[in-house]
């Protein structure tokens, strides 16, 4: 490992713009020595500093900036340290530029005002890895404070926080934040610190949410929140907090309350917003857990046909409600006799015709039992009869064939 420095304000890919005239390699931690360090290509590079050092003498501040396209990689497990208010590494690009960071942040220096990334620009910054925070003062690890698109392919997380606003990713404008991956929150008792928290804009997720001390998730503005995965309350916390009725969630996925708190929390539910536009929009299965329930909030949608809610009963045990068409093994309704309405919304109707016992010979099963149509030879006999001349027949047709007789007595008849 070696540390390699900037020595003047250029692009990455210029030798002199770094110490020695050489270019850092994948084996450097790389400083940006108060210069301000433009990543013009992709490079790798253990990790980026904008803090001081005393041998060499290192100035703290500067940052690394993105040019269009440009790509960085940080392999140490924390690869981006940082050293002054001005964040490590930003994205200042309009759109329709784009700039990639690939690297794990585990944690920040615990100090107030602090971010290792600052999205601030209407471009498009991505970042792959997992993000973290730990600490105790005001600061985040991702900081968006312009209208771009923020893409994140990794894990958010807090650990130990104490204090308010000590968020993983913070976005307080109106941009897009999209995240593949778990957001799980910390250990900090203030939903301020959740690890990603939101004041206007988008979040796009997919994956689980959870909540611990923290929630995964605060919402404390007309954020337009949509999550593919499931959502997790804790003993203590929501994995979802709404602070606002500006705001509109919509999941699919299971939501499942915890031991001690739901798993989406409305703080206003109980005091304001029924008549407001907010909505918590559920695509899928909502679990209660000990009496808690999952979603609290004054507005909630079921969306979809395969929904469902698992309640509890005040004596023990479960009670599922489900919306109509939800698949519970139903016979298929040419299974059902005709005019019977099942399902657990009432939803189908059956089509078979049952043929009743009176109407099936005696012994032959039906309905549920066996049939009691009893034929004797006399009911043949007078159903020929009362039926044998009808009009073509059998009967009909024999009545004016020739027989032995009726010829003979034709012949008989002649006179010669």
């Amino acid at each position: 490992m070696a540390t390699r420095y900037a020595v003047a304000t250029g692009n990455w890919s210029n030798t002199a713009t770094w110490d020695g005239g050489t270019l850092p390699t994948a084996a450097d931690d790389v400083f940006s020595n108060n210069f301000t360090v433009t990543i013009d290509g992709t490079f790798t590079v253990l990790s980026i500093r904008n803090t001081s050092n005393a041998s060499p003498v290192i100035a703290a501040g500067g940052q690394f900036r993105y040019a269009n396209g440009g790509n960085l990689t940080c392999t140490a497990s924390t690869g981006i340290i940082v050293g002054s208010t001005t964040p490590t590494l930003e994205m200042t690009l309009a759109s329709p530029n784009i700039g990639t960071f690939t690297g794990n942040i585990l944690t920040v220096t615990n100090t107030i005002g602090f971010n290792a990334i600052r999205h601030s620009s209407t471009g498009t910054l991505n970042c792959n890895g997992n993000y973290s925070l730990d600490g105790t003062t005001n600061r985040s690890v991702i900081l968006v404070t312009l209208t771009g698109t923020l893409n994140i392919v990794g894990n958010i997380t807090s650990t130990n926080n104490a204090g308010n606003n000590i968020n993983t990713l913070v976005m307080n404008t109106g941009g897009t934040i999209n995240i593949t991956g778990n957001c799980t929150g910390s250990t900090n008792v203030a939903t301020s610190s959740s690890p990603v928290f939101a004041s206007s804009g988008n979040i796009n997720i997919t994956g689980n949410t959870t909540g611990v001390t923290s929630p995964a998730v605060a919402l404390f503005g007309a954020v337009n929140y949509t999550q593919i995965g499931n959502v997790n309350g804790s003993t203590a916390q929501a994995a979802i907090f709404n602070i606002t009725t500006a705001a509109t969630i919509s999941v699919t996925g299971i939501i499942t309350a915890g031991t001690g708190a739901p798993a989406i929390y409305s703080s206003f539910a109980l005091t304001s917003g029924y008549g407001s536009g907010t909505f918590v929009k559920v695509s899928g299965n909502v679990v209660n857990t000990n009496n808690n329930m999952s979603i609290v909030a004054p507005r909630v949608t079921i969306d979809t046909n395969t929904s469902s809610w698992l309640y509890q009963i005040s004596t023990g045990g479960n009670r599922t409600l489900y919306a109509a068409g939800v698949a519970l093994g139903n016979p298929a309704t040419n299974n059902v006799r005709l005019g019977t309405v099942y399902g657990a919304s009432g939803e189908l109707t059956g089509t078979l015709i049952v043929p009743s016992p009176s109407n099936v010979l005696q012994g032959v099963g039906t309905d549920a039992t066996v049939g009691t149509l009893l034929m004797t030879p006399a009911d043949f006999w007078n159903y020929l009869i009362s039926s044998g001349f009808t009009a073509n027949s059998i009967g009909d047709r024999l009545q004016n064939a020739s027989t032995v007789a009726t010829t003979g007595g034709q012949i008989a008849s002649y006179n010669i």
